[in-house]
């Protein structure tokens, strides 16, 4: 069994798509959620309410987690006797029900690009830029969508969005700087200025962009796209020295040919002014 949540929730057996329907989409969301902790089936019951608990909110927990149960266990074939590799489990916590999901990590799409970005960052930390861009472009790639789409709008699923989120940003952000480093520059600069629409206030975007379109010819392009970052930087109360720093190295022609240059306060990190958790 594969569990696809980089989008709308996906589960797949041996290839084919397992159909649920909209409450147990919610209930297995917000078990994975929780990471295989224990969840109280009061909480649980919160959880997939939309106007808060009702009287028959235990027995129709208890009704979900049942029709759960049976679609994974017949989705996984234990009517055959194999090892699962998702279980839903019942236990008891201080005289109360609650459940929580096991799932192996690398049926879990998030799981696998997590693993991704790791491996990919270490390369770009160690020099090895081929690699760590190729790394990291399979791990950008699982991306379908918001993840966890289904429960957008669930206070549980918030936390776990905004983590998820922060690692795409991070993870597309360290592919590109990998490329930069390979000298790819041109070839980047539409991805740089897509991630210009999605994050106006990220430094690290308007610093790449500012390096590509200078080696690619445009240098007064190059200019313009760093005194608007310096302005909205100072707009935030943030610290301009690195943008300024390559501003003059742009309007002196001094700009390096290749690598990254040099610049003042911090090494070439995301800066963003609302950082994703």
């Amino acid at each position: 069994m594969d569990i696809e949540i980089l989008g709308p929730l996906v589960v797949r057996v041996g290839g084919q798509q397992v159909r649920l329907g909209p409450a147990l989409r919610v209930l297995l969301l917000a078990l994975l959620c929780a990471g295989g902790d224990l969840v109280p089936a009061a909480r649980l019951a919160g959880m997939l309410s939309e106007t808060g608990m009702s009287r028959n909110a235990p027995a129709t927990l208890r009704s979900h987690v049942s029709h759960l149960r049976r679609a994974l266990s017949d989705a996984t074939g234990l009517e055959h006797g194999r090892t699962p590799t998702v279980s839903l489990l019942t236990d008891n916590v201080g005289g109360s029900t609650a459940y929580s999901l096991r799932v192996h990590s690398d049926r879990v799409d998030a799981s696998r690009f997590e693993a991704g970005v790791a491996a990919g960052m270490r390369e770009l930390h160690h020099g090895r830029f081929d690699s760590a861009s190729e790394m990291l472009r399979s791990a950008v790639s699982l991306r379908r969508g918001k993840p966890l789409a289904d429960v957008a709008d669930r206070a549980f699923a918030q936390a776990e969005i905004a983590r998820l989120e922060g690692s795409y940003r991070t993870a597309s952000l360290a592919q590109v700087q990998a490329d930069v480093q390979r000298g790819l520059h041109r070839t980047v600069i539409g991805e740089l200025q897509s991630m210009t629409d999605l994050w106006p206030d990220d430094e690290m975007v308007s610093l790449l962009l500012v390096i590509c379109l200078y080696r690619s010819g445009r240098s007064a392009e190059a200019a313009r796209v760093c005194r608007a970052a310096i302005e909205i930087t100072l707009e935030h109360g943030l610290d301009p020295r690195r943008l300024t720093a390559l501003q003059l190295d742009v309007l002196s022609g001094s700009l390096p040919p290749a690598g990254l240059p040099h610049m003042p306060s911090a090494p070439l990190t995301s800066h963003a002014v609302t950082p994703a958790r």
